[in-house]
């Protein structure tokens, strides 16, 4: 288990690396969901996820720092089901009109969320 949390939390640091290197990087990530009825794909993934970090927390050494962003992500991915594809098209617009100011902070809080992820296993 907490070898699959250190490995989810190692490509969260490398995603956050690459949005840091290759600010695009977000913007095709956005673009890509925002297809079809892929919300809600990535939404039951997040939901996964979430409840994967949340079992697992009791098995690292620092489990409430796990517990914290696997039931963020859990409330995160079931919000997606709950609200309107058109409502979360709007956020992504939102987000994409201020992606130039902020890539590089998402980046850097995507890694430094990854890098207490693998402290915390």
């Amino acid at each position: 288990m907490v070898l699959l949390v250190k490995l989810f939390a190692i490509a969260t640091i490398l995603y956050g690396c690459l949005v840091i290197l290759r600010p695009k990087t977000l913007k095709e990530a956005i673009e890509c969901v925002k297809v079809g009825n892929r919300v809600l794909i990535a939404s039951g993934i997040k939901f996964v996820v979430g409840l994967f970090l949340m079992v697992a927390a009791r098995y690292c050494s620092i489990p409430w720092i796990i517990l914290f962003w696997g039931a963020l992500s859990a409330f995160g991915g079931a919000t997606g089901f709950l609200i309107k594809k058109s409502v979360i098209m709007d956020m992504f617009d939102w987000v994409e009109k201020r992606f130039a100011r902020y890539t590089y902070l998402t980046g850097a809080f995507i890694l430094l969320v990854g890098v207490l992820m693998v402290l915390a296993a």
